[in-house]
């Protein structure tokens, strides 16, 4: 069930939208001669006319693996001729996909087949299909409980954490204490994180997260960013549990908004409002509110 503020037009295509958008990306990379550019980020992001922001996790939603895995598939599925071919071996093999030994190779290989090179020639052919094709999307499961909802500005204070997202706890305690060393805990007025990336499809010294507090207009002290959240429309969903959890609820929330045709994906990233204090309760009831930025006209 989706609850609206105001109405949203439906578009019962829009599944259908978002899978050719992805078969554009599919086709891109096949296609590739390997030069950097063609494959960056950004660039396979404008090919399925999607942000940045939101690119890895539809993907991953509607080809069940994330880029990383189709690369490394696309990358391995190039040496077959090699593999499937007598009197080749497979160190030339992995050479010609650019992998610096057999051994490296041979992991790769099994990360993405389940078996090795050998046992291809062996006969075992399902890993060659393995290969070629990408792996089943999502089931088009969906959040129960989705609201659109019209966001004012917000401001808040934060700190950005780049690296793994287990860091997070120690640098939201140096938030706290940098604002509230001066100013009493009375001002706080909400917790927040600022999602950029997927920590599912990044690796972890390249994830970047804001954690963030609203507390006012309360002046940031020296260290402290200021960040701006843009008034907007939004797909908001109430995640129940853990924070290990959040990500099921969040590709519940793309899927809801992708099979329902709530509208595109707005240019900005995803933000959680963390409605409890995780001192207070079990981690199981903890409650947060995840907002996924629309653009309705899109």
């Amino acid at each position: 069930m989706v609850h609206r503020e105001g109405d949203t037009t439906m578009m019962p295509d829009s599944r259908l939208r978002h899978a050719e958008r992805i078969e554009r990306v599919l086709a891109q990379i096949e296609a590739s001669d390997g030069e950097a550019g063609t494959l960056s980020l950004e660039a396979l992001a404008s090919t399925a006319a999607l942000s940045p922001f939101h690119f890895h996790r539809v993907y991953r939603l509607m080809t069940g693996e994330t880029l990383a895995e189709t690369l490394r598939r696309v990358r391995l599925a190039r040496t077959l001729p090699e593999l499937e071919a007598e009197g080749q071996s497979i160190t030339r093999a992995a050479a010609g996909a650019g992998y610096g030994s057999s051994q490296a190779f041979a992991r790769a290989f099994r990360a993405a087949t389940g078996g090795s090179a050998s046992e291809l020639r062996a006969g075992r052919t399902e890993l060659i299909d393995r290969l070629l094709k990408p792996a089943p999307g999502g089931d088009g499961d969906v959040a129960l409980e989705v609201e659109i909802v019209s966001t004012d500005p917000l401001r808040l204070l934060a700190i950005r954490n780049v690296g793994a997202y287990a860091e997070l706890n120690l640098t939201y305690e140096r938030l706290f204490e940098a604002v509230f060393s001066q100013h009493p805990i009375d001002a706080l007025q909400g917790i927040y994180g600022v999602w950029y990336e997927d920590p599912r499809s990044t690796e972890p010294d390249a994830l970047s997260f804001d954690c963030a507090i609203a507390v006012g207009d309360i002046v940031p002290p020296e260290g402290i960013g200021c960040l701006e959240l843009a008034a907007g429309c939004h797909a908001r969903l109430r995640h129940v549990g853990d924070y290990d959890s959040l990500h099921e609820s969040i590709d519940r929330l793309y899927a809801t908004v992708i099979d329902q045709g709530l509208g595109g994906f707005a240019d900005r990233p995803l933000f959680v409002n963390y409605v409890d204090d995780p001192s207070g309760r079990v981690a199981a009831e903890l409650r947060s509110d995840i907002y996924l930025p629309l653009d309705q006209g899109h």
